[in-house]
């Protein structure tokens, strides 16, 4: 599975993972949707916020943080109860959208995410149930809600799901 085209927009927000293996892929929204600013605010000095990747509403895939950096945009968390540092051992993915529930993702926006996210479950060996939105693993629990409930989660497990089935199959023909 080859990486989609991404546009090169380095943001100063990051440091090192020192080392720890990436296993998680975090789903964010914006809370915005004007994409523009959103991507000024990532890079800019004074936000001390990144993700490594941000997903516009036109479908566009900006990488803001080099996959092996440690980006910062999951804060405090917990993986299935356990406090973990997040930043270092996720991928951070912002896509464009208010996040009030009612401003629909876009049919480009799905297709990008469709083509990132499978990309870099296979790449990094994630499993399937470390694709997470922020809302899953931010502490205190409730206090995130991205992406919000509009996002359909459901289709890009699915595409997720197909992606790693087909990386395994690929991987037991490539061994017969």
């Amino acid at each position: 599975m080859s990486k989609p085209l991404v546009i090169d927009k380095p943001s100063p927000h990051f440091d090192s993972r020192k080392g720890t293996r990436i296993d998680v892929v975090v789903l964010h929204h914006t809370g915005s949707n004007n994409g523009r600013a959103d991507l000024a605010w990532l890079r800019g000095q004074e936000s001390g916020v990144s993700a490594h990747y941000l997903v516009d509403r036109d479908g566009r895939i900006y990488q803001l943080v080099a996959d092996a950096d440690r980006a910062w945009h999951a804060g405090r968390c917990a993986l299935r109860g356990v406090v973990t540092d997040m930043n270092s051992r996720s991928l951070g993915v912002e896509i464009v959208n208010d996040g009030t529930g009612r401003t629909p993702y876009t049919v480009q926006q799905y297709q990008a995410l469709e083509s990132l996210v499978p990309y870099l479950v296979t790449t990094y060996g994630v499993p399937l149930e470390n694709l997470v939105g922020h809302k899953d693993v931010a502490i205190p629990a409730g206090c995130k809600n991205d992406p919000s409930p509009n996002f359909d989660f459901a289709r890009i497990r699915r595409v997720v799901a197909s992606a790693l089935s087909s990386a395994g199959q690929q991987a037991l023909a490539a061994h017969s």
